[in-house]
């Protein structure tokens, strides 16, 4: 694990030196000040400590891979941790003449995505601080350079488009807005006749959280397993925490999709680079059976239930345990923790006199944990 570069951090641009000892030192700040960090990495990640003209503390960062990392700090007299993350160079979200872009660096190598087409892509490479790149796709493509400012906020240069005069480009960061969190609604058509009739749980839930000054609530239906994808996808692009439930008809081996199975480990997969994904929450039946193994295998926290649990008792349990999250501000681990406690039904253990059966809710934690902070 290498951290030495060039970062857009959430405190300033920081750049960072390590050496064959696995030491790491840097400055950052915003306005031209110059905060100093140092610190060693470890197995875990890198812990540090950091100074400021009027504060001071320590804390860790965990590289989730090589362009960018998360992590916490704690100020000296502060009662508990805050997030700090980071993104070196060109990766990260950028709002450019081209559209949205979703850009990932890896060494000297970058690709990326654009948010207005899905089945465009970008490939890169730096040369001498210069990033040449091509975008390729059904609609046609092109080519083009950006160069990035010192305070790796802003990008400069070229597009061409076939036999075109170049033009210039550009665009500036993305960066999240404090304190709004997304839940977003993913939902399948329950209605499987016209005599059926009409509802839809992400109506509730909208209604229910959009309420709230932090809370950014979208809800999208999806037909098959690739317009899911597609959904899932375009939380790529959202630099500001996201809940995700995704909600259907469920299987033991995946959701069931008009008579077709979509598979957990694709969806899991198109949501492996959405690195502001706090929680993917299925809302469907049996889905924390056999999905279980992809489900304990995806770098973000998971959760879904294990039997055919009832329509209404889900959405008693979801409403109780988003509402933690959104409102109340607890982590996904905490509130799960919470609800099993809060809302007997909704683990295993069965409720003498109870007319709900239990849920069989779990949860899935990442797969590592955090270094432990500078002492």
């Amino acid at each position: 694990m290498n951290f030495a570069g060039r970062w857009f951090t959430s405190f300033g641009p920081m750049t960072l030196s390590q050496d064959a000892g696995d030491r790491v030192k840097g400055t950052y700040g915003r306005d031209g000040t110059e905060n100093t960090i140092e610190g060693a990495v470890s197995t875990g990640g890198l812990s540090f400590r950091y100074a400021e003209a009027r504060e001071k503390g320590t804390g860790w960062f965990r590289l989730k891979r090589h362009g960018h990392f998360s992590g916490e700090y704690l100020a000296e007299g502060s009662q508990g941790p805050l997030p700090w993350r980071g993104w070196r160079e060109f990766d990260g979200y950028w709002d450019s003449s081209l559209g949205r872009l979703r850009l990932f660096q890896e060494a000297d190598r970058v690709h990326g995505c654009l948010e207005v087409d899905a089945a465009a892509g970008l490939q890169g490479r730096i040369e001498d601080g210069r990033l040449a790149f091509s975008i390729e796709g059904p609609r046609g493509g092109g080519r083009g350079t950006f160069e990035l400012d010192p305070m790796c906020s802003t990008l400069n240069g070229q597009w061409i488009e076939g036999d075109q005069p170049a033009q210039p480009t550009g665009g500036g960061r993305v960066s999240a807005r404090p304190g709004l969190i997304w839940l977003v609604v993913l939902e399948a058509h329950w209605q499987r006749a016209l005599d059926d009739s009409e509802f839809a749980f992400g109506h509730m839930l909208h209604e229910l959280f959009a309420r709230l000054p932090r809370a950014l609530v979208r809800h999208r239906f999806y037909h098959d397993e690739a317009s899911l994808i597609h959904w899932c996808r375009q939380l790529l692009f959202l630099p500001e925490p996201v809940v995700l439930v995704i909600t259907g008809h469920g299987e033991a081996d995946g959701l069931s999709i008009n008579g077709q199975i979509a598979n957990m480990r694709r969806i899991v997969d198109s949501l492996r680079f959405a690195d502001t994904l706090q929680l993917l929450h299925f809302s469907s039946c049996l889905v924390g059976q056999d999905g279980a193994l992809a489900l304990c295998e995806a770098p973000f926290p998971a959760s879904g239930y294990t039997t055919r649990v009832d329509w209404a008792e889900s959405a008693l349990i979801e409403f109780i345990y988003l509402d933690m999250m959104l409102e109340k501000g607890l982590a996904p681990s905490q509130a799960a923790e919470q609800l099993v406690r809060l809302v007997g039904f909704a683990g295993t253990e069965e409720i003498p006199g109870s007319p709900y059966r239990p849920a069989g809710f779990r949860f899935f934690g990442p797969p590592d944990t955090p270094p432990t902070a500078c002492t």
